[in-house]
């Protein structure tokens, strides 16, 4: 079966680390690429990731209350 690729990531403001590396090793033991590009990443740094890497599925993380407006620009 083909490896599905996953772009995860923390928008905006948020620096929580911690779930985010948990995230990368569940969905890297689960089988899946990930592309982790890390935390305080913007809209730009996702899509360019998705676009770069062919991604199947794009992970937005926030914790600080504002993910969804980050995601809204």
């Amino acid at each position: 079966m083909e490896q599905k690729t996953v772009v995860l990531g923390v928008i905006g403001s948020d620096v929580h680390a911690v779930g985010n590396r948990i995230l990368d090793y569940a969905f890297s033991q689960a089988g899946f690429k990930v592309i982790n590009i890390g935390v305080l990443s913007t809209q730009e740094e996702f899509i360019h990731a998705a676009i770069e890497t062919n991604a199947e599925v794009m992970l937005v993380s926030s914790l600080y209350g504002h993910g969804e407006m980050d995601c809204r620009g």
